[in-house]
C-alpha cells in the first residue's frame, strides 16, 4: 500500500468516537467504498488564451479543450446512526487537457510562432468528508456531504514539433469539496451510491492561476463491516 494510502485508512480509524444502539435498518458500523465517473473541468479555450497573454505575452488561437476525463476514488467510513457520517479516502479526478497554436510571441521566442502547444493536467489526493443523511424509507436515503480535498495537481506544456517541454508543475493545495447523492442500501451490508461532487480550486497557482474547480459524478459500490 502506498504512503497515502496507509494515511488515508490511519487517519480514519480515528473517526469512530462514540457508538450508539441503531435501528436495525441503519446500524452503526464501518464501510468501505469504491465509486468511478466522470470529472469535468470548469475552463473555457478563452481563458487559456488569456492566461498566455498575460504570463508570455503570448497570442494563441484555435484553442481546443479535453475537459471530461474517467476518475475514481476509494473510501472508509463510518456510519454513526442513520443520519451522521464521517469518511475519508483517495480520488484520482483524472487528467484534462488542451490544444492550442501560439500565432505571436516577443521578439526571440524559440521556437518562433507559428508554433503548437499542447498541455495536460492531473488532480488526485485525499478526502475527508462528513455527511448527513435523509432516510427516504428502509432503503434509501438522499445525503449532503462537505469537507477537506488534499489534491496534488500536475500541469505540464510541451512543444509537440520540438518535444520541448516549457512547463512541468507540482502544486499540493487543501481546499474544500461538498456534494449530494442517493444510496441504496440493496442487501444487509451492501448498497450502492450516485454521486455528484465539487473538488474546489484544485491547482491553484499553476496552470489557471486561480485554480479550477473540478466535478465529479459517479456511481458505486460499498461494503459493511
Amino acid at each position: 500500500m502506498s504512503p497515502i494510502g496507509k494515511f488515508v485508512l490511519l487517519l480514519c480509524l480515528l473517526l469512530g468516537g462514540s457508538l450508539a444502539p441503531l435501528t436495525a435498518s441503519a446500524q452503526s458500523s464501518w464501510y468501505l467504498g469504491a465509486s468511478v465517473g466522470q470529472s469535468r473541468i470548469d475552463a473555457t479555450p478563452e481563458e487559456v488564451e488569456r492566461g498566455f497573454l498575460i504570463d508570455d505575452a503570448f497570442t494563441a488561437s484555435g484553442t481546443t479543450l479535453e475537459k471530461t476525463h474517467t476518475g475514481g476514488k476509494a473510501y472508509l467510513g463510518y456510519r454513526f446512526n442513520p443520519y451522521f457520517a464521517a469518511e475519508g479516502g483517495y480520488a484520482d479526478l483524472g487528467t484534462a487537457s488542451f490544444n492550442t497554436t501560439i500565432v505571436s510571441a516577443p521578439a526571440g521566442t524559440n521556437p518562433a510562432p507559428p508554433f503548437p502547444i499542447h498541455a495536460t493536467a492531473t488532480a488526485k489526493g485525499v478526502f475527508l468528508s462528513g455527511l448527513a443523511h435523509v432516510p427516504l424509507m428502509q432503503t434509501f436515503s438522499l445525503f449532503a456531504k462537505a469537507g477537506l480535498f488534499r489534491s496534488e495537481a500536475k500541469f505540464t506544456e510541451q512543444v509537440p514539433s520540438t518535444g520541448i517541454t516549457r512547463v512541468s508543475r507540482t502544486e499540493t493545495r487543501t481546499d474544500a469539496n461538498f456534494g449530494v447523492g442517493l444510496q441504496w442500501q440493496f442487501a444487509q451490508a451492501v448498497g450502492a451510491r450516485l454521486e455528484v461532487e465539487r473538488f474546489r480550486k484544485v491547482g491553484r497557482g499553476i496552470g489557471g492561476r486561480e485554480g479550477r474547480d473540478i466535478d465529479f459524478v459517479s456511481a458505486g459500490i460499498f461494503w459493511q463491516f
